[in-house]
């Protein structure tokens, strides 16, 4: 266990050595700040209560999804870019609890991710619109709270695929772009064959990853899925999705490339 916390600790020390991380830090604070100014002195939204702002504010994880699908894709596959994978293996610790100490510290960037977030909509939104003004019934902090949780159901299953390909391919770059082109188009066409009664499309990874369907009394993609159903397959390609990573990596011959 001692040594799984060291290996963590050292993949957290890794990515916030980065200029990119704080880059990408900088840029989601950036983001909220610019989109607070926007709709509190451009745009005539009648905003005047920060949990309003905060609501709004769920739309900005998509900038967090990009981030942390970025760390994720490169978490392996930089160790070869760089030639440091035949360095971190010779430590006396087993592949997979390497693996797990890369998986476990991208998870936690994402949670800073999402965490910042929380808090800097709140700070700025305190700031701009106050506590004075009427809260709507869509408004209340629980809500927003789950809002976040349903995100991050979605993030952590992009994270995971983009993880998984890092580790498989050895590639950040396809990592990176095939899993932001798979989350941001897979919707689209899951709604499209849903639209034409192709029942296995229940089965789909990107069918099940929006959990706000269940919410409030909402209606599921199609008939027969329930929330039960969608956090079996979620958890179905989440273990596949590991086992692959877990399989690929600690059997690949390292020397012969």
């Amino acid at each position: 266990m001692t040594s799984l916390l060291r290996l963590i600790q050292n993949e957290q020390m890794k990515i916030y050595a980065r200029v990119r991380t704080w880059i990408m830090l900088g840029i989601l604070v950036l983001a909220v700040i610019a989109m607070a100014i926007l709709m509190k002195y451009v745009v005539e939204t009648g905003m005047n209560h920060v949990l309003q702002f905060m609501s709004f504010t769920t739309n900005i994880t998509g900038l967090a999804f990009i981030f942390a699908v970025i760390v994720a894709g490169d978490s392996v596959a930089a160790e070869y870019t760089w030639g440091t994978i035949k360095l971190l293996l010779i430590r006396p610790v087993s592949r997979g609890k390497i693996l797990l100490a890369k998986y476990i510290s991208v998870l936690l960037f994402l949670a800073v991710l999402l965490l910042l977030l929380v808090i800097v909509s709140y700070l700025v939104g305190l700031v701009l619109f106050g506590v004075s003004g009427a809260v709507s019934p869509e408004s209340t902090f629980k809500l927003i709270l789950q809002a976040y949780g349903f995100k991050a159901v979605e993030m952590v299953m992009a994270v995971t695929l983009a993880f998984m390909i890092s580790a498989a391919f050895r590639s950040s770059s396809l990592a990176i772009g095939l899993s932001i082109f798979l989350m941001l188009t897979a919707n689209s066409i899951v709604m499209v064959l849903a639209s034409l009664k192709y029942t296995w499309v229940k089965y789909l990874l990107f069918a099940n990853t929006d959990l706000s369907h269940y919410s409030g009394g909402g209606m599921p993609l199609l008939s027969g899925m329930t929330l039960g159903f969608s956090i079996t397959v979620l958890v179905i390609y989440w273990l596949v999705f590991y086992a692959v990573s877990w399989l690929i990596f600690t059997r690949r011959d390292v020397a012969g490339g």
